[in-house]
């Protein structure tokens, strides 16, 4: 690991260590204590099932997109392998860690470009629903926000939610219309094989055009699958509601704090929110994605009691990932022991040298 990239590392650390310490300070650790003492576990676990499902809807949707290209995987070893993926994003900067997910169905004998395409055409989908989800919460919190709310959060964090919001909204779509124009379109393929062979780039670049044309035909085959793909991830986004909501009532925001408060409500603030995970200042936008939950969910519940709460929930909707998400520790560890394996050039034997004469 080369010097810059380890003060990088040390750098996004240090931004995350901060952002986490100013929320604190805003929400109060006491009050975030007090609220965790009180917690109702048992809409814990139903939130934690809700995530459950999610992963098995997310290994499916995978399986289906595969199978239009022919190749067959087990359920069982694809779902560690999408754990394993989802534990690298919780870790990576803008979540580009779950890229690596194909690394994870070697073992499967899955072919790195087809998983690859099949992994960023879904990938684009869910950049496209999280921005449609993302400018429907917006308009859901013009709608019923108070403007003196706003006003208010502005003035206590000097930040503006809009704009934070606008930010997180902006990452995606931008990262939808890349993913969309390298998978789907023939002349973004046919610009970027000009520029790779320009002359000052080809011997860098120039390598890359078959890859790409491997890509492009694999995603023309799980282009079929797309239908399906939206309605897995829409269902999946339905469930990611159910978990936030459930959440919310283990730690006592609920419509007794605002009339708005609803299962909607947390359906469509979840993809305006983890938005905010694709920042890539710290690994997966934590602290950051963090003060945004807290911030939106502070512009509908306006008691200063419930601050702690707020923390809680933020903390917890991170935690119940990354804790789930363990289960994908023995794939990453035996992949990458692979990967050193296969790197590792055994000695040649002595006695097989040649013998020089003298």
């Amino acid at each position: 690991m080369n010097t810059r990239k380890v003060t990088r590392t040390l750098l996004q650390v240090v931004v995350m260590i901060a952002i986490f310490a100013a929320l604190f300070w805003y929400i109060g650790v006491e009050s975030l204590y007090e609220a965790l003492l009180n917690i109702k576990v048992e809409y814990i676990v139903l939130a934690f099932l809700c995530y459950f499902g999610i992963n098995l809807l997310f290994t499916f949707r995978l399986q289906r997109v595969l199978g239009k290209e022919g190749i067959k995987t087990s359920f069982g070893k694809t779902l560690l392998a999408q754990y394993a993926g989802m534990l690298t994003s919780d870790v990576t900067p803008g979540r580009s860690g779950y890229i690596l997910t194909p690394l994870y169905l070697r073992d499967q004998n899955v072919p790195t470009s087809k998983s690859l395409s099949g992994i960023l055409s879904i990938q684009t989908i869910e950049f496209l629903a999280k921005v449609a989800g993302g400018i429907g919460a917006v308009f859901f919190l013009i709608q019923v926000v108070p403007a003196e709310n706003w006003q208010q959060f502005q003035a206590a964090t000097g930040i503006d939610g809009l704009l934070l919001a606008g930010i997180g909204i902006s990452l995606m779509l931008t990262g939808a219309i890349l993913l969309a124009a390298i998978t789907w379109s023939q002349r973004a393929l046919n610009l970027f094989n000009r520029v790779a062979n320009w002359r000052f780039l080809k011997r860098f670049a120039g390598g890359l055009v078959g890859k790409l044309e491997e890509f492009r035909e694999s995603s023309q085959k799980n282009s079929k699958a797309i239908p399906e793909v939206i309605v897995l991830t829409l269902a999946c986004w339905v469930l990611k509601g159910f978990e936030w909501y459930f959440l919310a009532l283990a730690l006592g925001i609920s419509l007794g704090l605002s009339p708005f408060l609803t299962w909607l409500a947390f359906f469509l603030i979840h993809p305006l929110v983890t938005a905010l995970g694709f920042v890539p200042i710290t690994p997966a936008g934590a602290g950051v994605q963090e003060f945004g939950i807290v911030a939106i969910l502070g512009l509908l519940v306006v008691d200063p009691a419930m601050a702690g709460a707020l923390g809680a929930f933020a903390v917890l909707a991170r935690g119940i990932l990354i804790l789930q998400d363990l289960i994908g520790v023995p794939k990453i560890v035996k992949s990458t022991s692979g990967i050193a394996l296969s790197r590792t050039k055994p000695a040649e034997p002595a006695s097989e040298m040649p013998i020089r004469k003298t």
